[in-house]
């Protein structure tokens, strides 16, 4: 099974990824799990926005490497999560389960202000993200094959899985 998990940065895309995971393990599933972000391409080959490096673009990502990658893994379960995870059509049709994490705008400033994760990230940063996220991060396909799941409220792993597995 390969489940993909998209949302905007900061939704809880890999809380959730480590969360299905445990649930899997303890069912004695073998899972792996994919960071988008583990697939970026090298900061010199990245273009920029008003000089700051621009990850926000679905070509910052070595597609190949991620798809190869998932692809080559025996794991029971593999998890491919990322802002740009239902983006690359040649992935998407790979999944078997589409989960979209949903936070409004207001909240996702509101934690990305708080993310130091990165180098200091200039002020209109986050905006850009945001609209990142509005034109390369949505659900692509069929909206139906995918299980909405608010970013801002509490949910049961162990539901989740239930709702894909039927």
């Amino acid at each position: 099974m390969i489940i993909g998990i998209g949302g905007v940065s900061r939704a809880g895309k890999s809380t959730l990824a480590e969360k299905l995971k445990v649930h899997l393990e303890k069912a004695g599933k073998s899972v792996e799990v994919f960071c988008q972000d583990e697939y970026v391409k090298p900061k010199i080959s990245i273009p920029k926005v008003q000089g700051v490096p621009d990850w926000e673009r679905p070509s910052t990502i070595k597609w190949d490497s991620l798809t190869n990658d998932v692809q080559k893994s025996e794991a029971d379960v593999k998890i491919v999560e990322g802002l740009f995870s239902f983006y690359p059509a040649s992935l998407r049709v790979k999944y078997d389960a589409k989960l979209f994490i949903e936070i409004d705008k207001d909240v996702f400033l509101g934690r990305k202000s708080k993310d130091k994760r990165w180098d200091e990230e200039p002020e209109w940063y986050a905006e850009h993200v945001w609209r990142s996220y509005m034109k390369y991060g949505q659900k692509k396909g069929d909206k139906s094959e995918y299980l909405d799941i608010s970013g801002e409220a509490q949910y049961d792993p162990k539901k989740i899985l239930e709702a894909i597995a039927s």
